[in-house]
C-alpha cells in the first residue's frame, strides 16, 4: 500500500486484496499476481496525440482538485468505508493514463466498466483492485469469451457474476488457467438495468459461495433514484439488497456496496463496505438536485488556441446553413475545436470562451473541428492567444455544470465526450 493510502492491511483481508502480491485462499488453490499485462504496451484511453507530438487543444487536469475531493470524500463516508473510484469512460473523460499514478496513490480500488478497461488499467501498471462491472459473459461468447475470461483472471480482475451460466463459464476458466476467479455478485433491487434477478439472488450466491474455483469477495446493487429528490426508493433498494445477502449466509467475509456518487452524498446509511463515486471525483455533483453541499472542485479545464481572426461585414453570416447574421462589421476569430472534440453541436450560439478575460460568444454553427467567436468585447485578441473553452470555475459561464445547461444534459456528457484529439496533462 501507498504511505498516503488510509486503509489498512485488515481492510485490505476486507476486500481480498494486495496490490504486490495474492495469497492462498482457504482451500489452498493459488490466486493470481500478474499485473503487468501481456502483448506489450497498453493501447491507453489517454487522449494524447499520437503522431507529431502537439495539440490544438489541451485539458488541464489539477492534481491538487483531485487530491481535495478524494479527501472531502474521506471526511464524509465511514472511516470504514473503502472508495472504489469510478475511471470508466476514460476517467469520464479526463485521461486514465494521465491520471492513474495519483489515483492509485488516493483511492482504495477501481471501478471500470468492459474487459478492455480493466485490461488497460493493468498494462499501465495498476497494482490496486479492479472490479468489472458489466457482467462477465453477456459481451461475448465462445473461444472469444473463453480467451477473455482466462486474461482477466490471470490478471485478477473481480467480475460481476448476475446468472448461473456466467458461474459456470467462470468457474470453467478458473479451473482452466488453475488460479481461483475472484467475484462479486450484482444484485438488480429496483433499478432493471442489470443484475442478478431479486427472486434469484439468495440462490446464486450461495451457489458462488460454493464454487471452489471462485471466491466471492462482494455482494451489491445499484441505486435508480439517488440523485433525486425523493430518496424512499433507493432505501427501500438498500433494505433489499441486505434482506437478500442475510438470507444467503450472512455478510462475513464480503464487501458490500451500494452508494453510488449521489448516494454516497444524500445517504449515509448507504455507505456499507465500500462506496463508488465517479463524478464527484472529477469535482462535480452527480445532480443540481442534492441536498448534500460538498466543496468539491471541478479539475478540468479545457483550452485551445486562437487561429485566425477576420472581419466580417455587416449583413454577412457564418457556419453550415448560415444560421447567424452579423448586425455590424464584426471581428471573428476560430478556435479548433469542435463536436468532434466532444463540443457539443446543440451549443450553437449559446456558449461562450474566454479570451484575454473576457467572454466571446459563439456565432453559427459548432462544425466538426471549429467554432467561430464574435470578439467584439475583445478587440486585443491576436492569432495564438490562449482559449479557455471550459473552465474549472463552477461559475464561469463555461463551467461543465453550466455548458451542460446550456446544451440539455448532465455534466457527465460533457466530461465524457471529450475526443482523442485532446491532450491531457496533469498540473500543479
Amino acid at each position: 500500500m501507498t504511505a498516503s493510502s488510509k486503509h489498512s492491511d485488515a481492510t485490505d483481508a476486507k476486500l481480498g486484496k494486495d496490490p504486490v502480491a495474492r495469497t492462498p485462499r482457504a482451500n489452498g488453490m493459488p490466486v493470481a499476481g500478474s499485473v503487468g499485462g501481456a502483448g506489450g504496451s497498453a493501447d491507453a484511453p489517454s487522449g494524447h496525440s499520437a503522431t507529431l507530438g502537439g495539440s490544438y487543444l489541451t485539458a488541464e487536469i489539477s492534481a491538487g482538485a483531485l487530491r481535495h475531493n478524494f479527501a472531502i470524500i474521506r471526511q464524509h463516508i465511514a472511516p470504514s468505508a473503502d472508495i472504489c473510484a469510478v475511471v470508466k469512460g476514460n476517467c469520464y473523460g479526463h485521461g486514465l493514463a494521465t491520471t492513474l499514478e495519483l489515483l492509485e496513490e488516493l483511492t482504495d480500488c477501481f471501478g471500470v466498466a468492459t474487459p478492455e478497461e480493466a485490461i488497460v488499467l493493468r498494462q499501465l501498471g495498476c497494482l490496486r483492485p479492479i472490479l468489472m462491472f458489466l457482467p462477465a459473459c453477456g459481451w461475448a461468447s465462445g473461444q472469444e469469451l473463453r480467451q477473455a475470461l482466462d486474461r482477466l483472471i490471470i490478471e485478477n480482475v473481480m467480475l460481476t457474476l448476475v446468472d448461473a451460466d456466467e458461474v459456470h463459464a467462470v468457474s470453467q476458466a478458473a479451473r482452466r488457467v488453475g488460479c481461483q476467479a475472484e467475484a462479486h455478485v450484482m444484485v438488480d433491487t429496483g433499478m432493471g438495468r442489470g443484475g442478478a434477478e431479486l427472486g434469484q439472488a439468495a440462490a446464486l450466491i450461495e451457489m458462488v459461495r460454493n464454487d471452489p474455483y471462485i471466491a466471492l469477495t462482494g455482494v451489491y446493487t445499484h441505486f435508480a433514484t439517488a440523485d433525486e429528490g425523493d430518496l424512499d426508493f433507493a432505501r427501500e433498494q438498500l433494505r433489499l439488497l441486505l434482506a437478500v445477502v442475510d438470507s444467503s449466509g450472512g455478510r462475513e467475509g464480503l464487501t458490500l456496496h451500494a452508494a453510488n456518487g449521489a448516494a454516497m452524498m444524500e445517504l449515509p446509511e448507504t455507505h456499507l463496505d465500500m462506496v463508488r463515486p465517479g463524478i464527484p471525483i472529477y469535482g462535480y455533483p452527480p445532480s443540481d438536485t442534492l441536498t448534500a453541499n460538498w466543496p468539491l472542485r471541478p479539475c478540468l479545464r479545457l483550452t485551445g488556441q486562437l487561429m485566425q481572426i477576420m472581419t466580417v461585414k455587416a449583413g454577412s453570416r457564418c457556419g453550415y446553413g448560415l444560421t447567424y447574421q452579423f448586425e455590424r462589421d464584426t471581428p471573428v476569430g476560430l478556435v479548433p475545436v469542435g463536436y468532434a472534440d466532444g463540443y457539443l453541436r446543440s451549443l450553437s450560439g449559446l456558449s461562450t470562451m474566454r479570451i484575454r478575460g473576457q467572454d466571446a460568444p459563439t456565432r453559427g454553427r459548432v462544425s466538426m473541428d471549429q467554432v467561430v467567436l464574435d470578439l467584439t468585447h475583445v478587440p486585443a485578441a491576436r492569432v495564438g492567444d490562449e482559449v479557455e473553452i471550459i473552465s474549472a470555475d463552477p461559475a464561469s459561464p463555461h463551467s461543465v455544470a453550466n455548458l451542460a445547461r446550456l446544451a440539455g444534459t448532465i455534466p457527465y456528457e460533457i466530461t465524457c465526450r471529450l475526443g482523442r484529439r485532446v491532450r491531457r496533462v496533469l498540473v500543479d
